[in-house]
């Protein structure tokens, strides 16, 4: 028997799941950077770490008669905003999310329109955990 792998990815607001999500992306950066010095070997010795970056990245399909969800009118300031992202055994919360901007467009006459927002976060929640390289991880630590 295969492997079956994820076809779709899942996204709520507060628990209110986002129909008509047509692409999802998240990207964690740690800012990291090599340390240059003056080695005789001419490698880098080591890496420092900066603030934690987290931009998220929501596409919803524009309906013909319903409004869009209207992400960017969500009061961030004065409440709690959370979004969970569900792909395959994946399932990530991610809080304090603010608002940075949207772009609604079409490409074409016929074409789907389409509406993007992006999204920052100031932290996440792995919500499961296990992982195939999660042994591994730990045999590293304690070797």
């Amino acid at each position: 028997m295969g492997t079956l792998y994820a076809d779709r990815m899942f996204l709520s607001i507060n628990g209110v799941e986002l129909t008509d999500v047509e692409s999802a992306s998240v990207k964690k950066t740690d800012g990291t950077k090599t340390v240059p010095t003056m080695s005789r070997n001419r490698r880098n010795k080591g890496f420092v770490k900066g603030n934690r970056e987290i931009d998220l990245n929501v596409v919803v399909a524009v309906q013909n008669k319903l409004a869009s969800p209207k992400l960017e009118d969500i009061d961030y300031e004065n409440q709690s905003v959370a979004l969970t992202v569900e792909h395959g055994g994946d399932r990530y919360t991610f809080t304090d999310i603010e608002y940075v901007d949207d772009d609604q467009s079409a490409s074409g006459v016929g074409a789907e329109g389409k509406k993007s927002f992006n999204l920052k976060a100031l932290d996440y929640i792995d919500q499961i955990g296990n992982s195939v390289l999660f042994p591994s991880s730990l045999s590293i630590i304690g070797g």
